[in-house]
């Protein structure tokens, strides 16, 4: 098969829905350093992702935009898995609910929190934000 030699099988999944599966030519997922690419036959990598988006170009040169959580990808033998907490296309990112997450991960923020709580509201605010992000970036 020639168009295997220039892909590779990935899969995407949100803890509650499976959001992509299928042969592609490129993958970019948001980790603490930055953007990261990912092309057919890379080196084996366990990769800690964090909120932002996911770039997805299919086998047919399809180009897929998703916002995802935090999550990990692994790549290996010329597959690739990422496995993160959600995993929304611009259709179903909802720009209200989104800025109503961050106003509540903001007044939580202001209240007196142990140490759990303050990681999970951060947590919660770099959803909303990366969320808010990539609705407006759909925008233009």
């Amino acid at each position: 098969m020639a168009e295997s030699t220039h892909t590779f099988y990935l899969r995407v999944m949100a803890t509650q829905k499976v959001y992509f599966t299928g042969r592609v030519q490129s993958l970019n997922v948001q980790d603490a350093d930055g953007r990261r690419q990912f092309l057919a036959h890379a080196a084996d990598t366990t990769l800690a992702i964090v909120p932002g988006e996911i770039d997805i170009v299919t086998e047919k040169g399809e180009r897929i935009s998703a916002v995802a959580g935090y999550g990990v990808l692994m790549f290996a033998n010329n597959r690739a898995t990422v496995l993160t907490e959600t995993c929304e296309s611009p259709e179903e990112l909802d720009r209200r609910r989104a800025e109503e997450a961050l106003d509540r991960a903001k007044e939580r923020m202001r209240q007196k929190q142990s140490m759990r709580e303050y990681r999970m509201t951060q947590a919660a605010m770099a959803r909303a934000l990366s969320r808010l992000r990539f609705k407006d970036k759909q925008l233009h």
